[in-house]
């Protein structure tokens, strides 16, 4: 088998304890690692050692696939983000299209919604829900 391309969803965090800043790693997703490999290589992937299985559809049971482009969106949010990035199973009200024209998610594409008072862009990822992160609403203008 080759290699497979694999992404842990893991967030940085500053705390203070003791009157000193400590930056420390945090999983979003505990227990989870998206691989991005073809139907033919599950079997491969499955016998690994510590894979214990796919996350399934429900109603089908059949592994789940998140869009690349979704996955691409979710990974450029945690991956330039300043600001900790919510992730929530919340049915939230469908936003605006917008794309992100200036601050650290320049070109980021999601939608722009308010959550707790406050504007957020979000990405909606098939059978999570949804990954948001505060974000000006001067910053953002609508896709075109």
């Amino acid at each position: 088998m080759q290699e497979v391309d694999t992404f842990l969803p893991v967030q940085n965090r500053v705390i203070e304890r003791e009157g000193k800043r400590i930056e420390r790693e945090r999983l979003l997703l505990p227990r989870m690692v998206f691989v991005h490999i073809s139907r033919q290589e599950m079997a491969a992937v499955r016998s690994t050692l510590n894979v214990y299985d796919f996350l399934r559809d429900r109603s089908t049971g059949a592994p789940t696939c998140i869009p690349d482009a979704q996955m691409a969106d979710f990974r450029y949010m945690l991956d330039y983000s300043q600001d900790q990035v919510i992730l929530t199973g919340e049915s939230i009200p469908k936003g605006t299209r917008v794309v992100v024209a200036k601050g650290d998610l320049q070109g980021l594409r999601g939608e722009l919604v308010r959550y707790n008072n406050k504007y957020h862009i979000l990405v909606r990822i098939d059978m999570f829900g949804s990954a948001m992160v505060t974000i000006p609403a001067s910053y953002v203008r609508k896709e075109k």
